[in-house]
């Protein structure tokens, strides 16, 4: 008895040396969002959602000393730039 209590001590203790990159990891039938990093320090993550009208959507982000930064969406619809439009 006194080995399993010893092992489980152990186990316990390698968990906590090691903790696990995930912060956030969740899904439901419309939405879903995952994040890893270290909390307080520099997180990457992404959440997605399907619209009403059966659109799905998401967002890329990163979050660090420089704060919160989208990395890559399809939320926001682009407008070209305006070199873009001179070519035409």
């Amino acid at each position: 008895m006194k080995v399993l209590l010893l092992i489980a001590l152990g186990l316990v203790a390698l968990a906590a040396a090691h903790p696990s990159d995930d912060i956030v990891d969740f899904e439901l039938d419309d939405q879903e969002q995952e994040q890893e990093g270290q909390p307080g320090r520099a997180v990457q993550g992404e959440y997605s959602w399907t619209a009403p009208d059966g659109n799905e959507y998401y967002v890329k982000y990163e979050a660090d000393r420089f704060g919160y930064r989208v990395v890559e969406d399809n939320v926001v619809p682009r407008v070209p730039d305006a070199d873009d439009e001179d070519d035409n």
